[in-house]
């Protein structure tokens, strides 16, 4: 029996007809498109990002160069859309030029509110993700996201009556935990929770200052919600209900309204998992190994740059001599480290089946188990988890210390190894975590990946301290965004204009 909930979602589902949109379109040479997908490819190689934000970097990285570096403010809705066709974010003469004029609108009203005391970053990015939202519409998926969130909602019981706003850190934990969403897609998502009007992109300035004030409330709000760290701990326990509502998303994209009848035919709906399944778990290895790709090209460059720059220097100049052990070690075993992880990821052989089970029970409305968030320890406790916090901190690092001291690595050797063994350990299981997406957790992990937890968690949690840190410190992304991106994507401008021209004028000439 298929319950209401999936009854409601059936008839929210939108119609999946595609209908063609009227031009004139954006239009761009083919060669000029080749180049410019080839210099995205490239970048992306320099600043690695997941997968899953690529292209909303992009929209941010545009609108920031387009504004500020070549200020084409009135023109910037056209700019924007050629600059994305011609990147390949979007098919080429298939985008309507009309576009353009609510790109426009959505970038005036967040640097309206930039202007206002909202952060340039921030701005930029609710700026991209609003765009994004325009211009490639995924209802599906907020439709699932939010019947997940009802879902869990009266599920997940928070031991610790006096924690406020429970309900938007369940919301909050969902969307991490079914859309893998960062720090401001979190932050956009929560205020418009909060004042669904911000979306609409029909104000003037003078409605807008009207609402700036209860705007940044709103997102202080919602950056203390999105910050919390339960909404960590709980997005990780959601982790199998988010699967298994990703797997009925992917029913509702390929059946729309009649998803019903597949829930109807159990049969039917057990094949559609496991095929699901399967080709998610192999569309994800694919992935991960172009992940991983990018992440050891992009690590193994800043390794070397950075040997060059601070290692041999100081050896050569300070020290008087030349450790060619530290340096090669240094260049590669990080590196190496980072391909190990990511291309040695074991599957879960009982995967199917749980999941399979799983969105049967969701199907026909059974209850989740509930899942109960404890209170924070009394300060006795506190001070007794510190203490082990700190034997393993010591223990982790004293090791590492002490083989590093006898391979006779010098100070810097040995900053520059620590530094980038945490980053590589964080981003590493991140990379692992995102490629075990499409498989359930294990519901009792074994004796020897726990010892080995406790012995990486100083490490891990020291390398995610980094990266929050230094995220934004990339030598690479400043040199291509100052340095070549400006004047590349003006030639490419004129070599389109260009061919453009030839094509014309050969036209006339028969």
């Amino acid at each position: 029996m298929v319950s209401e909930e999936m009854k409601k979602l059936c008839e929210l589902c939108p119609a999946t007809e595609v209908v063609e949109e009227q031009g004139p379109y954006i239009a761009v040479e083919h060669l000029t498109g080749r180049f410019g997908a080839m210099y995205e490819k490239v970048r992306s190689l320099v600043d690695y990002k997941e997968y899953h934000v690529i292209r909303r970097s992009a929209i941010k990285r545009i609108i920031n160069r387009q504004l500020y570096l070549e200020r084409t403010s009135p023109n910037i809705g056209i700019a924007l859309l050629r600059d994305l066709v011609s990147s390949g974010y979007l098919p080429n003469n298939k985008v309507p030029e009309s576009k353009a004029a609510t790109l426009l609108q959505i970038i005036r009203k967040w640097t309206f509110f930039g202007r206002e005391g909202l952060s340039t970053s921030l701005s930029l990015d609710f700026a991209a993700i609003e765009i994004e939202h325009f211009l490639y519409p995924d209802p599906i998926t907020e439709l699932v996201a939010d019947s997940f969130f009802r879902t869990a909602e009266p599920f997940v019981v928070y031991q610790d009556s006096g924690i406020k706003d429970q309900s938007l850190i369940t919301y909050a934990a969902c969307r991490r935990s079914f859309l893998s969403e960062d720090q401001a897609s979190l932050l956009y998502a929560l205020l418009i929770r909060g004042m669904p009007e911000v979306a609409l992109n029909d104000k003037n300035e003078d409605v807008l200052l009207g609402i700036v004030k209860q705007v940044f409330q709103t997102i202080k709000t919602a950056d203390k919600i999105a910050t919390h760290p339960l909404v960590w701990t709980v997005s990780t326990r959601l982790k199998n209900h988010a699967l298994y509502h990703a797997v009925l998303l992917e029913i509702f994209r390929s059946y729309g309204k009649g998803a019903e009848l597949v829930f109807n035919d159990e049969e039917k709906l057990a094949e559609l998992v496991r095929s699901s399944i399967e080709k998610k778990q192999s569309q994800q290895r694919k992935t991960l190994r172009k992940s991983g790709e990018r992440a050891v090209i992009y690590l193994l460059l800043t390794k070397i740059t950075l040997g060059l720059l601070l290692e041999w220097p100081y050896e050569q100049f300070v020290l008087g001599s030349t450790n060619y052990f530290a340096l090669g070690t240094n260049a590669l075993f990080h590196p190496i480290l980072l391909f190990l992880m990511v291309t040695f990821v074991g599957t879960e052989k009982k995967g199917v089946k749980r999941v399979t089970d799983g969105v049967f029970a969701i199907v026909q409305g059974k209850e989740m188990k509930r899942i109960f968030v404890r209170p924070p320890g009394s300060s006795t406790t506190f001070f007794f988890v510190a203490c082990f916090y700190i034997l393993l901190f010591a223990a982790s690092f004293g090791a590492i210390l002490w083989a590093l001291i006898a391979l006779e690595f010098n100070i810097v050797s040995i900053l520059l190894f620590f530094v980038f063994l945490t980053l590589v350990s964080y981003f590493g299981l991140r990379i692992r975590r995102s490629a075990r997406r499409w498989e359930p957790d294990r519901i009792k992990p074994n004796t020897l990946g726990l010892i080995w937890n406790l012995f990486a968690f100083p490490i891990v949690h020291t390398g995610r301290w980094f990266s929050v840190r230094f995220a934004s410190i990339n030598i690479f992304v400043l040199f291509l965004d100052f340095l070549v991106e400006v004047p590349f994507k003006a030639f490419l401008g004129i070599f389109d204009a260009s061919l453009s021209f030839i094509k014309e004028h050969r036209v006339e000439t028969y």
